[in-house]
């Protein structure tokens, strides 16, 4: 009897697709049964080969070796990933095994991971594909019921193959030209360079402000506060003469009520969540990283299978789903929104029809609930945090609009038009469920008023309290990693062309919704940018690296046309090799620029420490959790920690603990001056395991396991003997 092979990317995603299968048999690293055979990647067991595979000339970076570029590309196995790829290998070249189901992540990357696997193994055997937006059992069913011919997703595997070879032929050329003619650790790529150079221009804008003062009239009369307004609109002065004129003519006088409009108004529901929207949100809610949501996202989706498929880049929803909103909704009357959901079934409302857009949907649908129910005690707070924002937002659009009457008044004091607005709710709608509204401004509405009193035309209102008021323009803000993750789906307004904004429109800004948060999380690692409370700077090798990296690679452009064309071979509308040899001419151009620049680079966060392997004077950087020494010599790549914010908290202020120093010297220390050697607390902290609950310590273990740093593992290691004692 013959078996269809099926290849998960995740050892995870293997396990239930078996469970739900069938498949039974255990083996090591694969599940089998009379009819199927079941294995997994682990992300990337295949890749591009690097430089010094392809000859000895590349081992030693060098100027006169670029620029690099192999034709064909060749692909080796991950080291690390060697012995499960051997086990999938030989599982393909079964003979008992007739075909292939591909079942990696439904997605560009998803694509490429299963096809570089099958032709590093050189196999060639039928192919199907299982595609499919949530991981609950009855999608999985229904998926495999509907199997499709892996030919219809040739085209998106030659657009993720084209994109990789485009990232290495770009990234290592460029990487090694700057590298070697500044002598410094640089690199550079089509994504995280537009990206940084966002950043960087922002912070120029900031430091180039110059904050002018301002001054504006009010009026306060009868609980209202009111602005004083020009026949043009206008509400401030940039003198303070003509405002204090109107203060001195109009303080204290009467007020007549010279204009009273009232209107009807209605807000929809906001769109459903993608995933660079639900990054955004969650980092504007809770300080989350892009990374931090996205990692929350996919243990949601592949562990707990209560939202469908996170790296999407859409909002909107297909007809086809919405014959499946009963069972979600039934699943949420469960899991905590009886209530609301009975409510909604009961009078049997629909979703907004904004949420449905067929031409609106690409790959995935926006993100929503599943049919699944929540086990009450699965998720960590911060996965029920991001699971809490994607139901209410689904819900939200069963709700109808908020709405309200919006009252304008206009007071006539001395000749002087006082304006203010106030909104009365007819109908909470949405709102009764979607409490969150992120503003993007950071300017107070200084005429709009929580309550009016009751007004008519012509009333006169006696005493007017009018005064000056004085300000200074602000300069713009700083990113937050959401502010950046909405600059970079639309970075239309740091391009000046309007041909260029709408190609940026178009392609949905620079990277993927999948990709972001890498790109982020790569300038931290490269020191190109560090954290200021949440606001993100770039530090002066970042600021450097702008103003020596090629102009062509800093725009945002650059990567939306990558993506356009890219697009464009995944729909059969270009040919791969056509954007293949463009980019090979391009990285020729990248090198050539860099070799013949005069800019100069300099070290200015240089220190006295000589590194312990090689000698060279070393580099103090911030990172995301502390400070840290790094060797200059990029060949040398010597790190040290100088300090590291731990999960432990100070028990004097409560606040979070950093460990200073090294081996027996380190020490726990606080801002509020509090000390204590690094062994000394811990053998406290383990000392207290006796008072605490087991709940206690398996909520602190959790926490640990998050923490990336030598303070909290330290404890995480007291904490790991206590619970195996009391269990």
């Amino acid at each position: 009897m013959t078996k269809s092979l099926i290849l998960a990317e995740k050892p995870s995603v293997g396990r239930e697709l078996a469970r739900v299968l069938g498949v039974g048999g255990k083996h090591n690293g694969y599940f089998e049964s009379n009819r199927y055979i079941v294995t997994w990647a682990l992300g990337h067991l295949v890749t591009l080969a690097d430089p010094e595979h392809y000859g000895e000339e590349y081992k030693a970076w060098r100027m006169d070796t670029l620029p690099m570029l192999p034709h064909p590309m060749d692909l080796v196995v991950i080291p690390q990933s060697g012995k499960q790829f051997r086990t999938v290998s030989g599982l393909m070249k079964r003979k008992d095994v007739s075909e292939i189901i591909i079942a990696t992540d439904a997605g560009r990357e998803g694509e490429l991971v299963a096809r570089w696997i099958i032709e590093k193994a050189r196999v060639k055997k039928p192919m199907r594909r299982l595609w499919i937006s949530s991981q609950t059992d009855q999608a999985i069913r229904q998926g495999f019921a509907h199997l499709e011919p892996a030919a219809k997703y040739d085209n998106l595997y030659y657009s993720a193959q084209a994109r990789s070879e485009a990232d290495w032929v770009v990234g290592f050329n460029t990487t090694r030209a700057l590298t070697c003619r500044y002598n410094a650790q640089l690199s550079a790529g089509r994504v995280q360079t537009p990206t940084l150079a966002m950043i960087v221009q922002r912070e120029r804008a900031i430091r180039d402000f110059k904050s002018q003062p301002y001054y504006e009239v009010q009026a306060k009369v009868d609980g209202m506060r009111l602005l004083w307004q020009g026949q043009d609109k206008r509400t401030r002065f940039s003198n303070r003469e003509t405002p204090a004129r109107i203060v001195s003519r109009c303080n204290k006088q009467d007020a007549t009520v010279a204009g009273l409009e009232s209107k009807r108004k209605h807000t929809a529901p906001p769109l459903l969540y993608d995933l660079t929207t639900l990054q955004r949100e969650a980092n504007a809610r809770y300080g989350f990283s892009a990374k931090e949501t996205l990692s929350y996202m996919q243990r949601l989706y592949e562990e707990h299978k209560l939202l469908t498929y996170p790296r999407t880049d859409s909002r909107y929803l297909t007809k086809d789903i919405v014959a499946t909103f009963p069972e979600r909704l039934q699943a949420l009357t469960s899991n905590g929104y009886g209530e609301l959901t009975r409510q909604i079934r009961a009078e049997n409302r629909k979703i907004a029809n904004q949420c449905i857009n067929d031409k609106g949907v690409s790959d995935h649908h926006a993100i929503i609930p599943t049919e699944e129910r929540l086990s009450k005690h699965s998720l960590s707070s911060n996965e029920r945090r991001i699971y809490e924002m994607v139901v209410k937002r689904f819900l939200a659009n069963f709700l109808g609009d908020y709405t309200y009457e919006q009252t304008r008044v206009h007071l006539d004091v001395a000749g002087e038009d006082f304006t203010c607005h106030g909104n009365v709710t007819v109908d909470l709608g949405w709102k009764a469920v979607e409490t969150l509204t992120l503003d993007d401004t950071d300017e107070e509405d200084l005429t709009r008023n929580s309550h009016l009193p009751r007004l008519s035309q012509g009333q006169v209102l006696h005493g007017v309290d009018v005064s000056l008021r004085e300000g200074q323009t602000k300069p713009p803000a700083r990113f937050t990693e959401g502010s950046l993750l909405a600059a970079m789906e639309n970075p239309q307004g740091f391009v000046r062309d309007k041909h260029a904004q709408s190609i940026l429109h178009k392609s949905g800004g620079i990277g993927t919704p999948a990709t972001r948060a890498d790109i982020i999380e790569k300038l931290f690692k490269s020191f190109y940018i560090e954290k200021q409370g949440q606001s993100l700077v770039p530090t002066s090798k970042g600021i450097q690296l702008i103003d020596i990296v090629p102009q062509a690679l800093t725009s945002p452009l650059l990567t939306a046309q990558w993506e356009e064309r890219l697009e464009g071979i995944s729909h059969g509308q270009e040919k791969a090799a056509h954007f293949a040899s463009d980019m090979r001419a391009f990285a020729t151009e990248l090198v050539r620029a860099v070799a013949d620049s005069d800019k100069q680079y300099r070290h200015d966060n240089l220190t006295r420490t000589q590194c312990p392997e090689c000698g060279k004077f070393m580099l103090e950087v911030n990172t995301k959790k502390g400070k840290m020494l790094v060797c200059q010599d990029r060949e040398c790549g010597y790190r040290r920690n100088l300090s590291q914010t731990t999960n432990a908290r100070c028990p004097k202020c409560h606040k979070r603990l950093t460990v200073v120093g090294d081996g027996d010297k380190r020490l726990y220390t606080c801002t509020c001056g509090f000390r204590e050697k690094f062994d000394r607390f811990n053998k406290q902290l383990k000392e207290k395991r006796n008072t605490s609950s087991k709940r206690d310590v398996q909520n602190y273990m959790r926490k640990q396991k998050k923490e990336e740093n030598i303070g909290a593992s330290a404890m995480a290691d007291a904490w790991a003997k206590a619970l195996n004692k009391e269990k």
